[in-house]
């Protein structure tokens, strides 16, 4: 059994939602000239830089997939041939950086270079499981890229008279990379630096001080920080390009002309600015609790032997430790669908929505997707059978100021209800990761949450398991509306020797058959550590 010690603590829980993506991202903008060789071709938000020859040109990140006409048309303006392009190159392997370079590719015929940790997830589309983003990014896949070429720490990849040289800067990613040139700018000699991100990002409950999915980021990330901060540097750009003060120095290029954009102090401040943002991150993260994950050698191979992808943790409340499979899944939030029957219950009973779990609700009359759903019930009988329009029914009641403020008492995952009181649950925004759930069924159990004592009782009643009195659980299924990515949960907590066991599971449904399987599986995972 493997341990590994980590924080999992709510505030660095961060959502698998899609990242947001900034307004200027895609915001057109005119190229210009940096030095007499290289031009910025990026749009308004995200850099991408040209170094031209008469024997062909090299390119320096794709940006997003929307933006990479812009960048093939900002290349035409300056008067070259996209088809000239004879070799791309990547900062780092995120969306907003590579996404655009398979149609680049595409349009110029060049060949992708990376680094070996880079360009497997330029050639897959998909996001590493060591990226410290990786919970922002899985459901945002780029499109695949051919031919990508492997490039080493130190070497400098060459068209014609074109030399660029790689400096890995790994941190903000496994394959982080920094790229130099000369330029000769009106007889002078310039040093060009085109620095990747020495951000320290993370998502889901990955921790610069120290995680098992990326165990050197921190000291990657401080070695980067001080590579770039030694380089001769006349010229920086970076991926995002008021991360440089690019647009600052273009203010005062008709007046200056390419020496606007000198600074040889840029990449010190650059790494200046890097470094506090890790302290800054480093400090948050030791003020989060540490806690000790157990992966459990028998709950993979039931997973694996059921053909299931997903996470299942145990929360042993009284010793504060879990227990499970994929711990790196078990941070992602989802959207918690009818499991969220439990706190919408809870709240409706504090507020007074609903005054018992016997009183009867009205379903609203019309079509149900479940026959069964098609007549009034209450509470007890409605959660059973998961009858999403007796709930509805109770979210309006409770109304969006007293739901708010239940999620925020409850501290339920992101906390976020959206604008429509009666959906946000099963088709977001709300979202809770497995740990999250196991933490707040764990207070449930032992009458620990900030509401009243007869309310959370009255709640336990109605999700104990008419098979195991020892068993208290409510099922989940997430469909949303293109019906790709649907999400399975299984939650809820065992009692056993005066102790409180709380379980969350979490799965991807790619058919019926695997939804059928949340339950047994869990069950026979909760088997496997003696709790059933």
């Amino acid at each position: 059994m493997k341990i590994t010690s980590l924080a999992l603590a709510a505030a660095g829980l961060v959502t698998c939602m899609q990242p947001a993506i900034a307004d200027d991202w895609n915001t057109p903008q005119e190229p210009f000239a940096l030095s007499s060789d290289s031009y910025y071709v990026g749009t308004r938000g995200l850099s991408a830089v040209l170094i031209a020859s008469k024997q062909g040109h090299i390119l320096i990140d794709g940006a997003t997939s929307d933006a990479a006409s812009q960048i093939a048309a900002n290349v035409r303006k300056l008067g070259f041939k996209v088809e000239d392009i004879r070799i791309i190159l990547n900062s780092h392997e995120h969306l907003d950086h590579a996404g655009g370079i398979a149609e680049l590719q595409r349009l110029s015929g060049a060949e992708v270079k990376a680094t070996s940790a880079a360009a497997p997830v330029l050639r897959s589309g998909k996001v590493s499981r060591g990226d410290p983003q990786y919970a922002g990014l899985l459901d945002r896949d780029m499109a695949p890229v051919d031919k990508v070429g492997i490039v080493r720490d130190g070497e400098t990849v060459k068209v014609g008279p074109l030399a660029v040289t790689l400096h890995a800067t790994p941190g903000h990613t496994q394959g982080g990379s920094t790229w130099t040139w000369t330029s000769n700018d009106g007889g002078k000699r310039v040093n060009m630096v085109y620095a990747d991100s020495l951000n320290a990002i993370a998502s889901g409950a990955f921790r610069y001080s120290g995680d098992p999915a990326y165990p050197n980021a921190r000291s990657d990330v401080e070695r980067s920080i001080a590579k770039v901060a030694a380089l001769p540097c006349d010229v920086l750009v970076s991926p995002h390009p008021e991360g440089s003060d690019l647009w600052e120095r273009r203010a005062q290029r008709a007046r200056l002309g390419n020496a606007a954009f000198v600074d040889k102090a840029a990449c010190r401040t650059y790494a200046d600015h890097a470094r506090a943002r890790l302290q800054k991150t480093l400090a948050a993260e030791a003020k989060t609790p540490a806690i000790v994950w157990r992966d459990n050698a028998k709950i993979a191979e039931l997973f694996e032997r059921a053909g299931v992808t997903g996470t299942f943790v145990v929360y042993d409340v009284a010793a504060n430790v879990y227990t499970g499979h994929d711990r790196q899944r078990a941070g992602i939030r989802y959207v918690p669908a009818s499991t969220y029957k439990i706190p919408n219950s809870l709240i409706g009973l504090a507020t007074g929505a609903v005054s018992s779990v016997d009183e009867v609700l009205p379903y609203g009359g019309g079509p149900t997707y479940l026959p069964q759903w098609a007549r009034d019930m209450p509470l007890r009988e409605a959660i059973k059978i998961s009858n999403v329009p007796v709930y509805k029914e109770l979210a309006r009641r409770i109304g969006m100021e007293r739901m708010r403020e239940g999620l925020r008492r409850l501290d339920y995952g992101n906390m976020d209800a959206g604008s429509v009181v009666d959906t946000f649950w099963l088709d977001g925004p709300l979202k809770i990761s497995a740990v999250e759930q196991v933490r707040f069924l764990g207070r449930l159990a032992q009458d620990k949450l900030p509401f009243p004592k007869p309310a959370m009782a009255a709640v336990r009643g109605i999700v104990r398991q008419d098979d195991n009195v020892n068993l208290y659980a409510k099922t989940g299924w997430y469909v949303p509306d293109d019906r790709k990515n649907q999400i399975g949960w299984w939650v809820g907590w065992v009692e056993k020797e005066g102790k409180v066991y709380a379980f969350a599971l979490n799965a991807d449904i790619t058919d019926d058959t695997v939804g059928a399987k949340r339950v047994p599986l869990g069950k026979a995972a909760l088997q496997a550590l003696g709790l059933l």
